[in-house]
């Protein structure tokens, strides 16, 4: 039972447990995976936002310019395009310059002061330069605006982003305006937007350089005119310098959003966590935001579910443990009183023992009423043949009423037993019977004999019923020679104590007689009646007559004579007339059993 019970506690116990930590494990995942998807879309768009920011204030002044010139409000010689001008610069502070040039090549330039916010202004003819000329052409072909390469300015020694607008009125081209940006104002949002070793934001122009980086916000060397953004595998950020080539990232619980390129390089020992996206509304410019984390900084949630689930497995494993303890707790009494159920079933009340109380109160409470039951059926069965009730149980016989049946019959009987108790204490004659009657119980139960009744110090059995044997009389002749035996031992041990001999007489017929229930319905014997059982009875005491001084005698009828075929030794005593019976009865005495 303990395996039973402890498997089905420890199910219930793996089932309810283990189906709320699969549950917390599935929504604590589903909750990290949201929280890091979300913090990676948030930092994305935040540099997104700010690039857009920053770059559409170059594109909504470009176009301001130019819409304004398209339209006649304002001519390239007006004196009051220049203070037009100055006033877009407020709503573009991220504008370095912007370069207004007419059809003829004649330039208006408004740039900032390198020193300062102050605007400079100065004009210049593009044939003087051959840059702006070449610029020039290429701008004339087109009639959108568009972003053009990065240029390197030698003398700010920075490299600038350019926004082309071609002007026409029409189909009538009247120039063109340039707005350029730095991009050191980028590397100093990236700044803005990292929090280093933790996390930091970078963009990329192309694939493999550098437009903006927090280290970049103070400038760097390696930007020069054949290079304006310094190479990515030599710009110096050992995280992202073979960003191309690192492994995907694998770490359980973190799920970037949709379209975001998720890397996971090592350096130092320290595992971070890349997350890089393309960003194409620009056109010609190539752009990719990116961060990166430290990777204890961004899976400590992961590894605190982890820690988290380990300690509930731990604690499954605990629990089951417990229930385990618990099971064999509830188990152990439980197993006992089934096999002292078992006992009780085949009424071997001594073969019980009282079940051990217990902390759990039904389980007490049961042990209780159990322990009551047992010294109930303790003290009823001193009162009830047990042998008897088992084969009445075995036989299906329990209620069945009565039926007839030829039995062999037995009555045994004390030889002067008022005369000889005479001489002992209440409590010897007691002791007396109780020992009596036992050896003859056991001679008889042991050759299949059922105990009717104890008469005082006389026994009264019978064979053949409940359960049908082959041979009746012949088990109640080895029954007769078995008291002879264990008699005749018990008086030798009565006179090695100086005690007086016991002698006693037996009688043994066989025939029809009523066997069953008979009784009132609140008190049933189960036994026989018939002139059979007078009968036996009448040879029993005939006993007395035919030989006074025999240690045990034992007389039978002619029925068991006939019975009992060979194997036993008879005397044969003559025919007799006994009370109650009007025909005789030829008596033999049963000496032994031959061979």
């Amino acid at each position: 039972m303990t395996p039973t019970l402890v498997a089905s506690i420890g199910i219930l116990v793996l089932l309810s447990v283990g189906s709320v930590l699969i549950v917390n494990w599935l929504a604590d995942r589903r909750i990290v995976q949201e929280f890091t998807s979300r913090l990676i879309t948030r930092l994305l768009a935040a540099e997104e936002r700010t690039l857009r920011e920053h770059l559409g204030g170059a594109i909504d002044q470009g176009n301001y310019i130019a819409a304004a010139i398209s339209s006649g409000r304002y001519r390239f010689d007006d004196p009051a395009l220049t203070d037009f001008v100055r006033g877009t610069f407020a709503a573009a502070p991220q504008v370095e310059g912007v370069i207004l040039v007419d059809g003829d090549g004649k330039a208006l330039r408004i740039t900032h002061v390198a020193t300062g916010k102050e605007l400079e202004v100065d004009r210049f003819n593009i044939a003087d330069d051959a840059q702006f000329a070449g610029l020039a052409l290429l701008i004339r072909a087109r009639k959108q605006p568009y972003w053009g390469p990065p240029v390197y300015r030698p003398q700010r020694q920075e490299t600038f982003l350019i926004y082309r607008v071609p002007i026409w009125s029409g189909d009538t081209y009247l120039g063109f305006a340039l707005v350029g940006i730095t991009t050191r104002a980028l590397s100093v949002l990236a700044r803005d937007l990292s929090e280093p070793p933790r996390s930091v934001a970078f963009m990329l122009y192309g694939q493999d350089r550098v437009l903006a980086h927090p280290l970049m916000a103070e400038g760097t060397p390696q930007q020069s005119e054949n290079a304006s953004f310094p190479l990515l595998r030599t710009f110096g950020d050992p995280v992202i310098e073979n960003l191309p080539s690192l492994p995907p990232l694998e770490q359980i619980g973190i799920a970037p959003p949709a379209g975001v390129l998720a890397r996971e390089p090592i350096v130092g020992g320290e595992r971070y966590f890349v997350f890089a996206r393309e960003i194409t509304d620009f056109k010609e410019l190539p752009i990719t935001i990116g961060t990166y984390f430290l990777g204890r900084a961004v899976d400590g949630p992961i590894r605190l579910l982890y820690w988290a689930t380990l300690l509930a497995l731990g604690l499954l494993a605990i629990s089951l443990i417990v229930a385990g303890v618990m099971a064999g707790a509830i188990a152990r009494p439980i197993r006992r009183a089934a096999t002292g159920a078992t006992a009780i079933g085949n009424l071997d009340f001594d073969e019980v023992a009282p079940l051990l109380g217990s902390h759990f109160r039904e389980i007490n409470s049961l042990a209780q009423s159990f322990n009551a039951m047992l010294d109930g059926l303790k003290a009823f069965g001193r009162y009830v043949p047990r042998a008897l009730v088992m084969r009445l149980v075995k036989e299906g016989r329990v209620g069945a009423g009565t039926e007839e049946r030829v039995l062999a019959i037995m009555f045994t009987d004390i030889v002067s037993f008022t005369s000889t108790c005479e001489k002992m204490s209440a409590a010897e004659v007691a002791s007396f019977i109780n020992q009596h009657l036992s050896l003859v119980s056991s001679c008889v139960e042991q050759e299949g004999g059922t105990i009717d009744k104890f008469i005082g110090d006389a026994v009264m059995a019978f064979w053949g019923a409940p359960n049908r044997i082959d041979n009746p009389a012949a088990a109640a002749c080895r029954a007769a020679v078995a008291i002879q035996r264990a008699l005749a031992a018990d008086n030798k041990r009565r006179a090695g104590e100086g005690r007086e001999p016991v002698r006693i007489r037996m009688g043994i017929h066989m025939g029809s007689v009523i066997v069953g229930d008979i009784g009132t319905p609140n008190r049933i014997n189960y036994t026989i009646v018939g002139d059979a059982v007078n009968a036996t009875q009448r040879l029993e005491s005939l006993g007395k007559t035919i030989d006074p001084n025999a240690e045990a005698i034992a007389l039978v009828s002619e029925e068991i004579f006939a019975a009992a075929h060979d194997g036993f030794a008879f005397i044969e005593r003559g025919e007799h007339l006994v009370k109650g019976k009007q025909e005789s009865l030829k008596v033999f005495q049963l000496v032994g059993q031959s061979g």
